[in-house]
């Protein structure tokens, strides 16, 4: 999906037959006609759905707004938010934290005061490691993945030890998996994702190539990274086949029924259900903007200053100056929000040098509009939604972690207003 500025012109309908260009996951050439209206173009290829989205829904100023102003603010001078894993706000308006550096899970009253703390650093049950990520499972459970799934750690969230497991290394060994790096997505049910570029000697294996790509560093040749299989794998550590992703490919998971969200070519997005099969592609026809001078200067400016600001042990920034973007990428980031609404994380034409507008699709795939977010973007927002600064989207709150120039972390809690863009017509696209 790429990105344009608003439109709101409404496209007349018209009657198309359209091609799909063949591939790992792509349609057959047997299709349906396809219907073009309100910007965006629905095809039928072999029973899953493509949808080409030519313009938002709704322009500048008649989508839903965030407030430019945090309705809360977290800070806590105890450090307790330090190289943060995960946030999610729960129905009491609370909000749970992971921090990587204590290994502890923190609950913030939203005035800022400590709720609760869940687990300490141990090997024990209820203990932590390495806790890289948590995932929050409404109303009330909170789980937390140490690095390389050594522990799996489920708690209420007044502290109670739900239950424990780890994951079987030989299991997914097995299957093709490394140590070093096999998780990709973990899933509600427990089970996950992982990606896999050579399967087990004697185990059927789907063509990934053309999600090879060629990357470069400063000083360095062009190297090719091979794409990868997906699989999810279960409870009984059987392995179900989830098509291919590209290296550096975004995902998401949630609504209802629950789907995956796989970025996987710079236009598209892939939605899939929670077995594996493709029902829909998601796409825009238009271009991102260009890579001007001025946001060029304004990126290198903003990569230096989150250099500084994030020079503790996780962080793992080159020197030198990063190679000149030609072209921004079309997603730097997915999340699903509570309602099913899919947010892609873009920049914007401001220059600012930050990736800083979320467009956001409907459960169909239709784009309904685009947000500025966060406003008043800073130099450490650069990173922003990542591994160490994540973000959470629920009905009427966006949270995020942002830091200072000393590296200091605060989460910031900004009201979504939906209005009447957010009625069933709307989500509909009728």
């Amino acid at each position: 999906m790429t990105l344009a500025k608003f439109r709101g012109t409404t496209v007349s309908a018209v009657v198309t037959i359209a091609v799909i260009v063949s591939g790992c996951d792509s349609a057959s050439r047997d299709e349906s006609l396809a219907v073009q209206d309100h910007g965006f173009t629905v095809r039928d290829s072999a029973g899953i759905e493509i949808i080409e989205n030519h313009a938002p829904r709704y322009p500048a100023g008649e989508f839903w707004t965030i407030d430019p102003e945090p309705e809360f603010v977290l800070a806590d001078d105890s450090a307790r938010l330090d190289w943060t894993a995960g946030i999610a706000r729960l129905p009491d308006g609370r909000v749970a934290t992971l921090s990587f550096s204590n290994k502890q899970l923190f609950i913030f009253d939203p005035s800022g005061e400590l709720s609760r703390t869940i687990g300490r650093p141990g090997e024990g049950p209820g203990e932590f490691g390495i806790p890289e990520l948590m995932q929050y499972l409404p109303p009330d459970t909170l789980v937390v993945w140490e690095r390389f799934g050594a522990s799996i750690d489920y708690f209420d969230t007044a502290g109670t030890v739900l239950g424990e497991r780890s994951v079987d290394y030989a299991g997914l060994m097995e299957h093709g998996a490394t140590y070093e790096n096999p998780f990709r997505l973990p899933l509600p049910d427990g089970s996950f994702l992982i990606g896999v570029r050579k399967r087990a000697a004697g185990r059927p294996q789907e063509d990934c190539s053309h999600l090879d790509t060629k990357v470069s560093f400063a000083g360095q040749d062009e190297i090719t990274v091979p794409g990868e299989q997906l699989l999810r794998i279960d409870g009984a550590y059987a392995a179900h086949p989830f098509g291919c992703s590209r290296p550096g490919s975004r995902m998401a998971v949630g609504g209802d029924p629950l789907s995956v969200y796989i970025s996987n070519t710079g236009d598209e997005v892939h939605q899939r259900s929670l077995d594996g099969t493709l029902v829909r592609i998601i796409r825009r026809t238009t271009d991102p903007p260009p890579v001007t001078d001025k946001a060029w200067a304004a990126e290198l400016e903003a990569r230096e200053r989150s250099r500084e600001a994030l020079s503790g042990p996780m962080w793992m920034g080159g020197d030198g100056e990063p190679r000149r973007r030609m072209a921004y990428p079309a997603i730097e980031a997915l999340l699903v929000d509570a309602e099913g609404y899919l947010w892609v994380n873009e920049w914007s034409d401001s220059e600012s040098g930050l990736p800083d507008r979320w467009s956001v699709f409907n459960a169909e795939g239709r784009w309904l509009g685009a947000l500025a977010l966060p406003p008043n973007p800073e130099p450490t927002d650069l990173d922003l939604c990542s591994m160490f600064s994540p973000c959470w989207v629920g009905k009427d709150y966006f949270l995020m972690i942002r830091r200072d120039e000393l590296g200091r972390e605060r989460v910031e809690g900004y009201r979504i207003r939906r209005g009447q863009a957010g009625s069933a017509g709307a989500e509909s696209g009728s």
